[in-house]
């Protein structure tokens, strides 16, 4: 007769592990806050929204500066959020929308601004090309973490 037997004590502790992470997922999430504004942060220095260039600025152009970059403001207006159940980043600058998302400033909505996305998710939801795998990644390290 052949006996086999398995001891199931490291299964039992990875999937508890597992378990334990999936439930506090604050850690991971707080990682991904980082990420976003590591990822935005790349949009900003590269003047571009995951490798789409922006459209210059008249006054980037003229001036020889970067395009959202005429005093800093912007982006070291940006700050992250996390909790176990999100991860956010924004801008509590009036203008930070309108140069995001685009559309009709000014007085009586006379200039017409292009939609220069530096957060790495558009108006639409959609993440920037490299940042599904930028997030999934932190993601996959953070569930596994310990098992």
């Amino acid at each position: 007769m052949i006996k086999i037997s398995v001891d199931s004590r490291d299964l039992e502790r990875g999937l508890s592990q597992l378990l334990q992470n999936v439930q506090n997922r604050r850690p991971m999430m707080t990682s991904v806050a980082a990420e976003l504004q590591s990822m935005t942060e790349d949009n900003f220095e590269s003047e571009s929204w995951g490798g789409q260039k922006w459209k210059d600025s008249k006054r980037a152009k003229n001036e020889g500066g970067k395009t959202l970059q005429k005093s800093g403001q912007l982006a070291a207006s940006l700050t992250t959020q996390s909790g176990n159940d999100f991860a956010r980043i924004g801008s509590n600058k009036v203008y930070a929308a309108i140069h995001h998302l685009g559309g009709q400033a000014g007085r009586g909505h006379k200039v017409s601004l292009p939609a220069r996305p530096y957060l790495p998710i558009d108006g639409s939801g959609n993440l920037q090309a490299d940042g599904e795998k930028r997030i999934l990644d932190i993601v996959k390290d953070a569930l596994a973490r310990g098992i």
